[in-house]
């Protein structure tokens, strides 16, 4: 496995509700089961487990542990955006409008503002605005490129046209920096419990550290990266658009 530096460059910006997605092992593991008419959008705890082999499998990044938990070696995403522009998405259920009907199977629609499928919701959605996205991880680079010419987008709402990719880079580093940085700094949600003694810089949060996030037993206490993602003002930019700090 070799230290690598993953790059998705995107159009526009893309959507994210927090600093520290999408996470790029979640994002593999989506590319290997789509690959195999596996992959599910509401998957339940069963699927998961029963997709685990063919993951671990054809997973391209080496499986790491830290505090006695295995996880995949990938860095939350490093980026820096000029702006965030808030958008609402918004669902507006209302009996008897659609033509034709929602086909609900067996199921009975229960029609509720405040419950169930049939829920109103009004939502906003974060966009982001910045060229490309990092991550840093030990893999094997052929497997990671491989899959990722796929993938076609990043973040939330794609179809809306956020985050489109232009293209993916794959490249060979010097350094692993995917559990800390050239600082020092924390450069992925770690558990709490597994913290060195030497003091570092990071928040607290309750996140699913390994794919996927959603299953409660992938949830823990977490000590969060602060120095991946930020927001640079204007002024920093050179005329390409790009931090002058790098």
């Amino acid at each position: 496995m070799d230290n690598l530096k993953v790059t998705a460059y995107i159009a526009a910006g893309f959507a994210a509700f927090d600093d520290w997605s999408p996470d790029l092992a979640g994002l593999l593991e989506w590319m290997i089961l789509d690959a195999r008419g596996m992959a599910a959008p509401n998957p339940t705890p069963e699927d998961v487990e029963a997709s685990r082999p063919v993951v671990e499998e054809f997973m391209p990044l080496e499986r790491g542990e830290i505090g006695g938990a295995w996880y995949w070696a990938t860095s939350a995403p490093c980026y820096s955006y000029t702006t965030e522009s808030i958008s609402k998405f918004r669902k507006r259920w209302s009996p008897g409008i659609d033509t034709p009907m929602p086909d609900w199977g067996k199921r009975k629609a229960k029609w509720s503002g405040s419950e169930g499928q049939e829920k109103n919701y009004d939502l906003p959605n974060y966009v982001r605005v910045t060229d490309a996205v990092t991550w840093y991880c030990r893999g094997d680079g052929s497997g990671v490129r491989t899959l990722l010419q796929g993938c076609t987008g990043i973040g939330k709402k794609r179809a809306h046209g956020h985050g489109q990719v232009q293209r993916w880079e794959v490249t060979e580093v010097y350094h692993d920096w995917h559990l800390y940085g050239p600082n020092g700094e924390l450069m992925r949600p770690i558990p709490v419990a597994a913290l060195p003694e030497a003091p570092l810089d990071f928040a607290i949060r309750d996140w699913g550290w390994r794919p996927p996030a959603w299953l409660p037993s992938n949830k823990t206490r977490c000590a969060m990266p602060v120095h991946t993602c930020r927001k640079v003002d204007r002024t920093t930019l050179g005329g390409d658009g790009r931090s002058l700090a790098g």
